[in-house]
């Protein structure tokens, strides 16, 4: 690039930089950070963070190194549109300089004959290509204008190239629906950057099919397996709360808002709508129970792009999708240190560090809110999001989950018996106890993977180097080297309903492994778990008189753990404490320093652990 021309580039933006400053998603409540405000400060931070981390020459010149992964993710290259978004509104060249390079290391390592980038050096998928045009169609559209000539044309070719590889290749029936669905988007933006109402045409058409992959009954979107269309025994969806909504759903909204479509709008709308029940009022997205919980990471999916920028389109329709856009942008905001996004809010704490495909896929979703800046919409400062309200009980049968929100617990047991992949244990079900949530503490109990394993090896962090296991709660017993619980019965009969001692859920099931082969000795297994005033009881039951119960209780590593008794013990919150009690012997399984880790969702835990089939558990928070 020109000095001369960097030059008189500082000078416009700083002269246009006034246009951003301007406090048009101002906070709901005075003295408030609102979501414009924490977008745009998350968008700094991880920019700089990524800058930060850039190669400045040799032969990956451009290119990023993640410090979690030891190699530049090929997907890295989604960062162009914010880093030129940065260099636009604050008129720094350096921005610049690096969306250009990092392009251009795109081109030279990741760019196919076809049209297409794979996604990394290991993974050669292609379908990927949808995201990475997304974000080069928003760069052209939104910061071309300060772009070189031959820069611009050489992205504008490139765009091109990629959108009639898109065309040919993304099909309803080819991939997991998040692709096809977000396929909408990259269409229509590329329609607008070329000018093409053919290419217009053919993101109308994808979204228009992608609206028939939600289903009737709950309104959840479908299709995060394969083959897409799956309906399991239990009559059950392919449904991935992750995907959906930090992908799937925002780049239906966007494509609609845009394109001035009601019909896909107001599908989009609904079912995000149905999406947000599951948030946790910390922001968190529950996706304990989804197909592809492999990849949760608490505040959503590892390698998806998040929430804020779509629901931020449509706030003015319903204030519940700027509230939970705020609260999910401020726990992203809780989880970031040193500039970079963590996959989990116990990572820094525990050691781990961040993978950067966090920080360089949300980035693009807060450039997209600091460019379409937005107020706040009238109620803002009253909407709450579902879970903020104590309203008993809803159930999901398209996913066989029930949702509890009882005094100030809230809790989810799911039986869902959609798995990704089958023969692997993957998230729970059984009738487990996914998530236990607490309005002083926070997450109780969260459930990653039943066994974690890479399943996406380049896009997912290894349980290596420290003590793991899974974190649902759950019985079970180790037979000839396999893992049996109660969590992992596919075929696991759950209820949930009201008594007169509060809300429960109940689940009959069995002792199994990841291929459904039933313990030796006895499988059988009843589990309860009741809300009722201030308390949770979890109730445990099995016929096989080996097996044991595993209760691994969300603890940062700062936080004390004692025992009263053999039987009660207290794990020690900054605000609060919480008491587990049993009428059974309560251990710790052993370990190096008294925590297990899991990077599925990104928690540290307290191992305790009942050695007998059956047992009765509270748990008081004080």
């Amino acid at each position: 690039m020109k000095k001369l021309a960097r030059r008189t580039f500082l000078k416009n933006s700083a002269l246009a930089a006034g246009l951003f400053a301007l406090p048009s998603m101002a906070a709901a409540r005075a003295g408030e950070r609102g979501l414009y405000e924490i977008s745009e400060s998350l968008l700094r931070r991880w920019c700089k963070g990524l800058l930060d981390l850039s190669i400045k020459s040799g032969e990956n010149e451009g290119g990023i190194m993640c410090p979690a992964c030891g190699f530049i993710h090929g997907r890295i290259a989604d960062a162009v549109y914010p880093f030129l978004l940065m260099a636009k509104k604050y008129g720094e060249g350096e921005y610049l300089d690096a969306a250009v390079k990092l392009h251009r290391w795109r081109e030279k390592y990741m760019s196919m004959p076809d049209g297409s980038w794979r996604n990394d050096f290991a993974n050669g998928w292609r379908g990927i290509t949808v995201f990475g045009a997304i974000s080069l169609a928003e760069a052209l559209k939104y910061c071309g204008d300060i772009l070189d000539k031959k820069d611009r044309d050489a992205m504008r070719a490139r765009l091109l190239s990629a959108t009639k590889f898109i065309d040919k290749f993304l099909t309803v029936h080819r991939s997991n629906v998040n692709y096809p669905i977000t396929a909408s988007l990259a269409m229509h933006l590329a329609g607008e950057v070329f000018g093409d109402k053919k290419m217009l045409e053919r993101g109308r058409v994808f979204a228009s099919n992608a609206i028939r992959y939600i289903t009737d009954r709950d309104k959840l979107v479908f299709g995060e397996a394969q083959p897409n269309d799956l309906k399991t025994a239990k009559k059950c969806f392919a449904v991935d709360l992750g995907y959906n909504a930090e992908e799937s759903l925002p780049a239906l909204v966007q494509y609609a808002v845009e394109a001035g479509d009601s019909e896909v709008l107001e599908a989009a709308c609904e079912s995000y709508l149905k999406h947000i029940e599951f948030m946790l009022p910390d922001g968190a997205w529950d996706n304990s129970w989804g197909t592809r919980n492999a990849k949760w990471t608490y505040w959503g999916s590892r390698t998806s792009d998040g929430c804020q920028a779509a629901l931020a389109l449509v706030a003015d329709k319903n204030p519940v999708f700027y509230r939970a856009a705020l609260k999910n942008a401020e726990l992203l905001e809780r989880c970031t240190a040193d500039n970079l996004l963590y996959g989990g809010v116990h990572y820094r704490e525990f050691g781990i560090k961040p993978c950067i495909h966090h920080a360089f896929a949300h980035a693009k979703v807060m450039a997209n809110v600091v460019q379409n800046a937005r107020p706040a919409p009238s109620g803002a400062s009253a909407a709450r999001l579902p879970r903020e309200s104590a309203y008993g009980l809803k159930v999901f049968q398209d996913i066989d989950t029930a949702l509890i929100a009882s005094g100030s617990w809230r809790a989810t047991a799911t039986g869902y018996d959609a798995v990704y992949h089958y023969g692997k244990s993957g998230h729970p079900t059984g009738g487990a106890l996914s998530v236990l949530w607490h309005e002083k503490a926070g997450a109780v109990f969260a459930a990653g993977m039943n066994e974690y394993e890479l399943v996406e090896k380049s896009n997912m962090q290894p349980n290596e180097g420290f003590d793991t296991m899974a974190t649902v709660p759950r019985i079970e017993i180790s037979q000839g080297g396999a893992l049996f619980m109660n969590a992992a019965d596919l075929k696991a009969e759950m209820s949930a309903g009201q008594d007169g001692a509060g809300f429960f859920a109940r689940a009959r099931s069995r002792l199994v492994d990841a291929k459904q082969k039933p313990a030796a000795g006895g499988s059988k297994c009843e589990t309860e778990y009741l809300f009722g005033g201030e308390s949770a009881t979890l109730s445990f039951s099995c016929e096989n008189p080996s097996a044991r119960i595993v209760l691994p209780l969300v603890a940062a590593p700062s936080e004390k753990v004692s025992f009263e008794s053999g039987s009660r013990a207290v794990v020690e919150r900054p605000n609060c404490k919480i008491i587990i009690s049993a009428d059974k012997k309560l251990e710790l399984a052993p370990t190096k320093n008294g925590r297990i880790f899991n990077c599925t969702p990104g928690f540290c835990a307290v191992p305790f652990v009942i050695n007998s089939p059956s047992a009765k558990i509270k748990i008081e928070v004080v």
